[in-house]
């Protein structure tokens, strides 16, 4: 690890309060069952977090989106899963791990808004990131933590090519890591290489 961007106490205490925040804006509108949308996969962890420390009876829902290449955004976002619950006329709340460009979240806010018909959309972020590199500077009803942190991160739901999402707390990666992480990918798909010669002979 180079460097600890939250712990996992940071996160539970981010969450509490975040959860308090949600309260207090589902309370003033009363447009029947709320509906959490959980963007996939990044933003699961956060979102499961979160959820203990909203009161408002809720629904989860997840959509899925793609702008990412491994460590880097491609600029071009697809939806590949959209909200298994009706979204018209509700009060709808995205849960999102980070803002970095705005490219996909503005893309985002359009697409449901315009697509789904929500009465009041929010955006909730776990991390701000405030980059040099901002396309769309979207901002979040509610946020977590706004960093200057401009390297890759991983854990809580932030990955490596699919790896470590599940670890409690968000860290930027040492080039150990990284060289160590290589390698499991490496062996991860010899051994699956090996397993798709083995069974396709059968």
């Amino acid at each position: 690890m180079e460097k600890l961007i939250l712990s996992e106490d940071e996160i539970v205490r981010i969450c509490d309060r975040l959860g308090k925040e949600i309260d207090n804006k589902l309370e003033e509108n009363a447009n029947g069952v709320p509906i959490l949308l959980g963007v996939m996969n990044g933003a699961l962890p956060f979102m499961y977090e979160l959820v203990k420390h909203i009161n408002t009876p809720c629904q989860l829902d997840t959509i899925k989106v793609s702008s990412y290449d491994g460590t880097s955004t491609t600029g071009e976002v697809k939806v590949q899963k959209g909200p298994d619950h009706s979204l018209e006329g509700k009060d709808v709340v995205i849960i999102e791990d980070i803002i970095d460009t705005g490219i996909t979240m503005h893309f985002l806010k359009e697409f449901v808004q315009n697509t789904y018909h929500p009465k009041h959309l929010y955006v909730c972020i776990l991390i701000k990131r405030e980059s040099k590199e901002v396309k769309f500077d979207e901002l979040a009803d509610f946020t977590g933590l706004r960093t200057d942190e401009q390297r890759y991160i991983v854990g809580f739901g932030f990955d490596y090519y699919g790896l470590f999402r599940n670890r409690p707390y968000v860290f930027v990666p040492s080039i150990k890591d990284i060289k160590e992480w290589g390698a499991i990918l490496d062996e991860d798909k010899k051994l699956t290489e090996q397993w798709k010669k083995e069974h396709s002979s059968k």
